[in-house]
């Protein structure tokens, strides 16, 4: 399982202190240089010092570092050193420029090098006076006491000295290799806790959307079953006033029943064309047929097509625009279904003797439509979820008005779909206000021409959207 967790490390990005425990080596470091006399140091990739100097000779601190020439001697003996024993993968020992013997050895990962262990500062033999004094005057140091301090260096066999660098080799790498296989754990560990917040995420969101879809078909059953059981048993009640000899049977009686029942199957087609729109939208077969149209018109008849449904409501509705005319690419019919489905909630929210405002503002490169109420009111918890599908301010089934929760996200996506934004601001007791953000463009189409229609146009698809809307 752990094999199948993506764990790459990028290696030409590690430091020595992302694999090992810096304090941990320098510990090391000073107990190895006091016990066996040998200088050493840990240096990055860079040569830049990880660790403090350990048992340094004086030769080399108040001698040879002393002087900028020296100095940079030093550093450049250092550099190839680290440089060769990279290439060759094991400790390279070497004399340096001031006649010692030192070594450097790698510490790799996975066969690149991440730094080196340098450490030295002994002879393999008894000092020549005369080469060291020479020395002395290259660096410009007092010759005397170079050659003194030379003479107190320790004498090892070269056999002791590979030891040695063999020996911080190997355990340098060793702290390396544990410190890596620590850290590609350390990774393993949270790409698994990652691994496993995604799938507690997806858990999440697997049993957001089952509730939703089993919230979804219950409103859908509730939204299906109840105008078909209604359009039942108004048949029932007609076959039975029908057969009944002692019952006349008038054009009145008829009418009565076969209002109800045109009344449900108008609900039936509302729920159903929503549902089947929201499919469409969601997998991208849904497509507006834009033209150039006077939308101040269009929303005005829209709004004069429901003002019967609000006076027997006892709703004032008004209308009002800054101007006459907008023309702009939208699809007629689409908003018509945009603007019925908010004037309709409106009309299921406001409590008879209240208002209802529509209103269209002009700002040059957009326009706003906005309808506004004094109805009830939506909870400030509910402001960002009411345009989520199926999602009813009051989603038990003894609400006051009646819906299946598509409407309003269904009105999003036709918005957006128009390159349009749609907002709400709303207070309990109150009221609420949808307000359009409407882009205004126009499109090249021979088929462009204006056409004014009367309120007749509107007047079935009106019937349809507030089909859910019962009369006292």
């Amino acid at each position: 399982m752990i094999g199948n967790i993506n764990c790459d490390i990028d290696i030409d990005s590690l430091e020595i202190k992302d694999v090992i425990d810096i304090k941990l080596l320098q510990k090391f470091q000073d107990n190895f240089a006091e016990s066996m006399g040998i200088a050493s140091i840990t240096v990055d990739k860079s040569g830049n010092p990880v660790t403090t100097p350990s048992s340094y000779t004086s030769f080399c601190i108040d001698f040879v570092h002393s002087t900028t020439i020296g100095d940079n001697r030093c550093a450049e003996c250092h550099r190839k050193g680290g440089e060769e024993a990279a290439r060759t993968g094991k400790p390279y020992i070497y004399t340096c420029h001031a006649g010692l013997i030192d070594f450097a050895a790698p510490i790799l990962i996975e066969g690149k090098q991440i730094g080196t262990i340098l450490g030295g500062q002994v002879l393999t033999k008894s000092p020549e006076k005369s080469r060291y004094m020479q020395i002395a005057k290259e660096i410009d140091v007092d010759e005397d006491k170079l050659v003194e301090s030379v003479e107190k260096i320790k004498i090892l066999t070269e056999k002791n000295v590979a030891a040695a660098a063999e020996v911080l080799f190997i355990v340098a790498n060793a702290l390396s290799k544990i410190g890596y296989e620590e850290l590609k754990l350390k990774m393993i560990s949270k790409s698994l806790e990652i691994e496993v917040l995604k799938k507690d995420l997806l858990l999440e969101e697997s049993n957001k959307y089952n509730q939703l879809k089993t919230q979804f078909f219950s409103t859908i059953s509730h939204e299906l079953k109840t105008p078909i059981n209604i359009i039942s048993s108004s048949l029932q009640l007609l076959e039975k006033l029908y057969k009944d000899s002692s019952f006349t049977f008038t054009a009145e009686t008829f009418s009565k029943y076969s209002k109800v029942m045109k009344q449900n199957c108008h609900r039936l087609i509302r729920v159903i064309n929503n549902v089947v729109d929201m499919n469409k939208i969601e997998v991208g077969f849904l497509s507006l047929h834009l033209k150039n149209n006077n939308i101040v018109k269009v929303i005005e008849d829209i709004t004069l097509s429901i003002v019967e449904y609000a006076r027997l409501k006892n709703i004032n509705i008004v209308f009002d625009t800054e101007i006459e005319e907008k023309i702009t690419a939208f699809d007629e019919e689409q908003f018509e279904r945009i603007m019925l489905n908010l004037l309709s909630n409106s009309i299921k929210f406001t409590k008879p003797g209240g208002n209802i405002d529509v209103t269209i503002c002009d700002k040059k490169e957009h326009i706003f439509i906005s309808v506004k109420d004094t109805g009830d009111g939506i909870p400030q918890d509910m402001l960002e979820k009411i345009f989520n599908t199926f999602t009813q301010v009051d989603a038990s089934f003894r609400r006051h008005a009646e819906g299946s929760g598509i409407g309003l996200s269904l009105v999003k996506s036709l918005v957006k779909m128009h390159e349009g934004e749609i907002s709400v601001i709303s207070q309990l007791g109150v009221g609420s206000q949808f307000t359009i953000k409407l882009p205004v463009k126009l499109i090249d189409s021979e088929s462009n021409a204006h056409k004014d229609r009367d309120l007749n146009y509107h007047v079935e698809n009106t019937k349809i959207e507030f089909s859910d809307i019962y009369f006292d």
